[in-house]
């Protein structure tokens, strides 16, 4: 059995760009010349091959669709590209019609456990301004409707 598609193409990249950056379209031609796929098999594999580069950790989508192989990254471009994916994401995720959805720090913990936990039947009847005075107006009411549903059934 052959290489896979993304192996041909590192050793590819590697051998033919080097440190430069290249286009997926670059790459994807001479990944298809070296493994002397037929045009219609290429069709059919390209979008399979796509996603197989993205999670390749040996290549880098650099931007305006150039690539390149990880191992020429200097440290900086490495801190560049860990930044983008892993703080700018985070805090710029929007949807129309919502807040910025905001990460909870740490001095905010025990307001979090404390919305967290069940509420008594004090907390959720003051929640909803009902008091002793409303409570104990329903008690009678339904001790009424009770009643006179009794003397009904004895008539």
């Amino acid at each position: 059995m052959g290489k896979e598609l993304n192996d041909v193409a590192y050793d590819i990249a590697l051998k033919q760009f080097g440190n430069k950056t290249f286009s997926f379209k670059e790459l994807w031609t001479k990944v298809v010349s070296a493994n002397r796929i037929k045009k219609a098999e290429a069709d059919e594999l390209i979008g399979e091959f796509y996603a197989e580069i993205m999670q390749d950790p040996r290549f880098v989508y650099c931007s305006n669709n150039t690539w390149k192989l990880v191992d020429f990254l200097s440290v900086n471009d490495t801190k560049n590209a860990e930044n983008l994916l892993y703080n700018s994401v985070a805090d710029d995720v929007y949807e129309e019609g919502y807040e910025q959805i905001k990460k909870p720090d740490e001095s905010n913990e025990e307001q979090l456990e404390e919305n967290q936990r069940e509420k008594t039947e004090e907390e959720i009847a003051a929640e909803f301004g009902f008091d002793n005075e409303m409570e104990e107006a329903y008690n009678d009411m339904n001790k009424q409707m009770m009643q006179s549903e009794e003397d009904e059934d004895d008539n």
